[in-house]
Formats: structure tokens, sequence, C-alpha cells
């Protein structure tokens, strides 16, 4: 069995993981504030950087 199988999700189950990962990551900024705080600019900027890069990809198809 391998985990590197296609398959297709609709885009419910898309947004449930979305809202998992954004809850797991609220979750732990609330607990170790004191450990991001620090690289919370160099996190923004790598945020913005994945966040354009996935738009030009989308845009291109």
């Amino acid at each position: 069995m391998s985990i590197f199988k296609r398959s297709t999700y609709t885009w419910w189950q898309i947004g449930l993981l979305k809202l998992a990962l954004v809850s797991i990551g609220i979750a732990i900024g609330a607990s170790w504030s004191n450990v991001f705080l620090p690289y919370a600019v160099p996190l923004v900027i790598l945020g913005v950087v994945l966040g354009l890069y996935l738009l030009a990809v989308w845009m291109k198809k």
C-alpha cells in the first residue's frame, strides 16, 4: 500500500482540512506565542511568498 497514490477530494473535504489546520495553528500560536514571537516577521514573509507562489501557479492553469 503506497501513501503516494492519487486521490480526488471534494471542495468541502478540502475546506474541512483547512479548518483543521487553522485550528491547530491557532492552538499552537496561543500556547507557544513566546517561542514564535521572535520569528513573527520572517514567518509572515514566508507565508506571503508561498501564498504568492500558489497564486501564480493557480493563475497559469
